[in-house]
């Protein structure tokens, strides 16, 4: 057996506490030894020590080493006390050891599954303080987003502009024109409809080959033993004292060496392919013909083809209108032709749109809408 160390426990009854292990009763109301938890002065539960750390430790002499049994201390089932292991009846009430079959390390194992449970089942109180912390971030959030909503329902509502004057309405219409011509161009592939007019050979890419292998040599690292130290752990011997347990475990260190190995060493190939010129006809927009006025008399532009040439696609048009407000400043807004031949310059009109300036619509008085209008100036 190791050294041994001076256990200590506390009255569970009148609360005196740092009684020696070796002590059965009380010394401040003279109670017997009953359900009791061991534990060391200077050195925490479950503690490692190493190899001459002793600070703290009360380690027995060879005469109190005999004031302990060798066995844990045995459990009086009928008073509760704790017995030591050579005493056949209990010491406090005198019953026969023979009727008790719980020992110290018995009891610990309820006492610890008992306080277990009670802790389990209590609200946590690391939770609740951070519930109260949280309120402050909550409440900042809530603030946020109530902003944010006011935000975006204020910039969703309607602005209406009323008793605008139309200065003038305008029209544009585009037609494409395309024109038939050959193109000179080069490439891996002639495309369909193409001409050959010449080729080449070009690099088309560059392929990994291997070439050989060569010898390098890499540093690299591992673990190896390099002695064993010594360690103290701390038994509960169930009776008072404590057993200081040497243990050992391995230490290792890094150790760095060389190792030829064998890498591959590539080399870039240049593959080659057929670079072709060739000639192809294609329809190309060469010009837009176009067509504007100021007035209902919207009208398409009239086409003048020349050799090779055709209309092409797609036919655009415009129609727009502009107004000014009391304050003399001048908006200009796009609208259907439909909608747009019912606009004469001298009108007055309501427009309505969101703040934002999306979704604008002409409206009566009443804010019904007649027609969807864009801005563009």
């Amino acid at each position: 057996m190791g050294k041994m160390v001076m256990g200590y426990w506390d009255c569970p009854v009148c609360g005196n506490q740092g009684i020696a292990g070796n002590v059965m009763n009380c010394p401040a109301c003279g109670r017997a030894r009953g359900d009791v938890k061991f534990y060391m002065k200077g050195v925490a539960e479950d503690e490692i020590r190493e190899a001459g750390e002793t600070g703290g430790i009360e380690y027995l002499n060879e005469d109190q080493k005999q004031q302990f049994g060798k066995n844990p201390d045995w459990y009086c089932s009928f008073c509760n006390s704790l017995n030591k292991d050579n005493a056949a009846f209990c010491q406090n009430c005198g019953a026969s050891r023979e009727s008790s079959e719980s020992n110290y390390f018995d009891q610990l194992k309820k006492r610890q599954e008992a306080e277990a449970a009670e802790k389990a089942a209590q609200p946590q109180p690391q939770a609740t303080r951070q519930a109260k912390g949280s309120k402050k971030p909550l409440l900042i959030a809530a603030v946020v987003i109530l902003a944010i909503i006011g935000i975006f329902t204020y910039l969703n509502g309607n602005k209406t502009q009323g008793n605008l004057t139309v200065t003038e309405i305008g029209w544009s219409r585009a037609i494409p024109v395309e024109q038939y011509q050959e193109f000179q161009e080069e490439g891996w592939n002639i495309p369909q409809g193409g001409t050959q007019t010449g080729s080449g050979q070009r690099i088309h890419h560059y392929d990994q080959v291997l070439s050989h292998y060569e010898d390098v040599e890499v540093q690299k690292s591992r673990r190896v033993l390099d002695h064993y130290e010594t360690y103290y752990t701390y038994k509960d011997l169930g009776n008072g004292a404590f057993e200081q347990v040497e243990n050992e475990r391995p230490v290792y260190e890094t150790e760095y060496y060389t190792e030829t190995e064998s890498r591959p060493v590539y080399v870039s190939v240049p593959r080659y392919a057929t670079w072709y010129q060739y000639s192809i006809w294609r329809w190309t927009e060469v010009r837009t013909e176009k067509s504007t006025g100021r007035d209902h008399e919207a009208a398409w532009p009239e086409l003048n083809l020349g050799e090779n040439e055709r209309e092409g696609s797609p036919r655009t048009e415009e129609y727009l209108f502009a107004v000014r407000d009391e304050k003399d400043a001048q908006t200009v807004w796009r609208l259907a032709e439909a909608d747009w031949r019912n606009i004469n310059a001298g009108d007055k009109l309501n427009i309505t749109a969101k703040r934002t300036g999306a979704d604008a619509w002409i409206t009566d008085e009443k804010g019904n809408q007649i027609a969807p209008i864009e801005r563009i100036q």
